[in-house]
This record gives C-alpha cells, structure tokens and sequence, in this order.
C-alpha cells in the first residue's frame, strides 16, 4: 500500500521530469533543429488515473530522450484496450522472470534523425502513430518493454 510520502515523491518526480522536458524544448537538437513542442494527450481511462497516464507518459519519453537526432512532437494514451490478457502475456514473455500485471499503450509522432544513425528508421522522415508498450506490477512502476510498429 502506498504511503501518502510515496505518492508524494511520485509527483514532485513527475512535476521535475516534466520541467525538464519543458527546460529542453527549446533546445537545438542534434539535427540543428529548432526541438518543437510536445502536445501530450493524456485521455480518459475507467482502469487508470491521471497521475499513473502520466507516470507512463514520463517513462515514455525518458526512454525517447535517448533516441539521439529525433525530434518528438506529441504523446498520446492509446486507450484502455490495451490492458488486455493477450498484450499481458505478449510483454510478459519479453522479460525474463515478469510479472507484470497491467498494460498501457502510448503513441507518438516524431521525426527521425537527418542523420544515419543506429536505428533502423528511415533518415530525415515524419512518423506516425509510434507504439510504446509499458507494463508494471499492480500499483508498481511503468516499464517500457516495447516500442516500434
């Protein structure tokens, strides 16, 4: 059971995380870019709340921030039907020893980097509708397990 200390942690992390990604925005990129923007659409959800969508939004972006050269322009929950037992036990299977016991999906639109780099990618490109695949324990912290179309 989480503590009120806990919670507490959990959003002041997400409000810094958050500055942070807002403290970069106007940052060049690698590209030599002007970074844009990033829309977030958090949605509706009857399985999680707003604060769960946006630790998972978060750890989305953490994960996207490593992808040198590309430029993200929105985030978004890809909607409850997405925790299903099918997807549970597809992301399961991708790590050793998982126990994960919820599922989400976000989507995002990005640019990739005008660059070669180590992604497979198409250089200098626009992309759509990107899938991310978190998964955690009840109540635990969201894991990005997948990513790609």
């Amino acid at each position: 059971m989480k503590t009120k200390f806990q919670s507490m942690l959990r959003l002041v992390s997400a409000i810094c995380l958050i500055l942070a990604f807002a403290a970069c925005g106007e940052q060049k990129s690698e590209a030599g870019r002007i970074a844009p923007e990033v829309t977030v659409d958090l949605g509706e959800s009857e399985l999680y709340t707003e604060q769960e969508r946006s630790d998972a939004m978060l750890a989305v972006r953490s994960k996207f921030a490593t992808f040198a050269g590309c430029e993200l322009h929105n985030i978004r929950y890809a909607g409850d039907e997405a925790n299903s037992e099918e997807n549970l036990k597809w992301l399961n299977s991708l790590v050793d020893d998982a126990e994960f016991t919820q599922v989400a999906e976000f989507l995002t639109d990005f640019h990739s980097p005008v660059e070669d780099g180590p992604y497979a990618w198409e250089q200098d490109s626009e992309y759509r509708d990107y899938q991310w695949w978190l998964a955690r324990k009840r109540d635990g912290d969201w894991v990005v397990v997948s990513w790609g179309y």
